[in-house]
């Protein structure tokens, strides 16, 4: 979540007219994030969350897939999204497609908070996402997959260099690795693509919903499985923790057993998930100006987690 697109109290008026959801009292940005640009919005209804899917990171033709995932995941804790009064979950707002969406409770998690319980109950509710999108029809190509990493890894070339000295033969070597032993006949389905902590939400020790859909895409379900591993099991000094991950595998094969050729591709897929995460983040930091108000995420976290599952 962020703030890229400033919307007047004027324009946000006149949007909320083609909605049900009340009067508008106020509304605020949403700083954190680095994708989308959203807001908190209090109506005579309720708040609400508002997202602009913005260009620089979403393309338009891909928004209804992520609207129609988040639509299908309701009954597995995605937040409700507003319909308008044309029947349309889809709306435009300063040139940009926009949704609205009810409120969660409690709030995203931090790897601080984690147990092998919190885990655990991620883990069943990634499956049952999963389990859920394997009934839509709908697909949606993966933008951020192997072509992606080989385009970031040609533009970002030397310069990679600035932030670690070796940093370039490193995902350079592990991404010819990974595309050379990629597996292909393994369960495909809609995936999350985003399954971190702070995207799944926690409210008195009880997962109550996931957010954050806009990586949505198709690809393999067990790829989807291995950035949630490397996303929940390691802890607030990025050190692993295997009790986390194997909570997370044990509550996600409770609902969705793995195939035994998704067990044999996992130690590969989690190595390819870090690799994913390490160079979106380095083109993240490179692309940084002084200025900017979205601070960059470390790239060397992910660094240390592709040397983790390398080994």
């Amino acid at each position: 979540m962020a703030v890229f697109t400033q919307v007047s109290e004027n324009e946000l008026k006149a949007f909320l007219m083609s909605y049900d959801i009340g009067d508008l009292i106020s509304y605020e940005g949403i700083e954190q994030g680095v994708s989308n640009t959203n807001y908190f919005i209090d109506t005579t209804k309720g708040r609400f969350v508002l997202t602009l899917f913005e260009p620089r990171r979403v393309l338009e033709e891909d928004v209804p897939f992520f609207i129609h995932y988040a639509l299908s995941l309701e009954k597995d804790g995605a937040p409700r999204t507003m319909i308008q009064k044309n029947g349309e979950p889809i709306g435009r707002l300063c040139d940009r497609p926009t949704a609205i969406y009810a409120l969660l409770e409690g709030s995203g998690g931090h790897v601080s908070m984690l147990d092998p319980g919190l885990c655990e109950q991620a883990g069943a509710t990634l499956a049952k996402m999963h389990l859920t999108a394997l009934k839509s029809a709908r697909t949606a190509q993966n933008r951020f997959g192997l072509l992606r990493w080989h385009e970031w890894s040609v533009n970002l070339g030397p310069d990679m260099d600035r932030i670690k000295p070796g940093l370039r033969s490193l995902t350079q070597s592990e991404l010819a690795y990974v595309s050379d032993k990629w597996p292909h006949l393994l369960p495909v389905g809609a995936i999350h693509g985003d399954y971190f902590p702070d995207n799944v939400f926690f409210k008195n020790g009880r997962l109550v919903g996931v957010i954050d859909f806009h990586f949505a895409c198709t690809d393999l379900l067990a790829y989807d499985l291995a950035i949630a591993c490397n996303a929940w099991s390691f802890d607030e000094k990025n050190e692993y923790r295997a009790d986390r991950m194997q909570s997370l595998l044990k509550g996600y094969e409770s609902i969705r057993p793995l195939s035994q050729g998704e067990k044999d591709a996992l130690p590969l897929l989690l190595r390819a998930a870090a690799l994913r995460f390490l160079l979106s983040r380095i083109e993240e930091k490179l692309n940084w100006r002084e200025g900017d108000f979205m601070k960059p995420h470390d790239p060397l976290v992910f660094e240390k987690r592709l040397r983790h599952f390398q080994s």
